[in-house]
């Protein structure tokens, strides 16, 4: 079993930034790239980016993650050593 989390409906946004696919006439809009990433992932934000233009059908879709660094929770608790008098 593999521990992913769909990150594009964690967070409420308005309609017009959650539809990524446009069609060709414009009537239909739906909601079909995500965002899938591991639990051990932060995700702080997944929009669509406005305005931008790629050229296809799809719009930039962009999430934003906190990164926790092996070595930076250990550093935190790290003990100082004792003074020497």
């Amino acid at each position: 079993m593999t521990k992913t989390t769909h990150g594009n409906q964690q967070f409420q946004k308005p309609t017009s930034l959650r539809r990524m696919w446009e069609s060709p006439g414009g009537e239909y809009h739906n909601e079909i790239d995500y965002i899938i990433v591991n639990r051990r992932f932060s995700l702080t934000d997944v929009s669509v980016v406005p305005k931008f233009y790629t050229g296809s059908d799809h719009r930039l879709l962009c999430a934003r993650f906190f990164l926790l660094r092996k070595g930076d929770k250990a550093a935190k608790y790290k003990r100082s050593p004792k003074p020497r008098l």
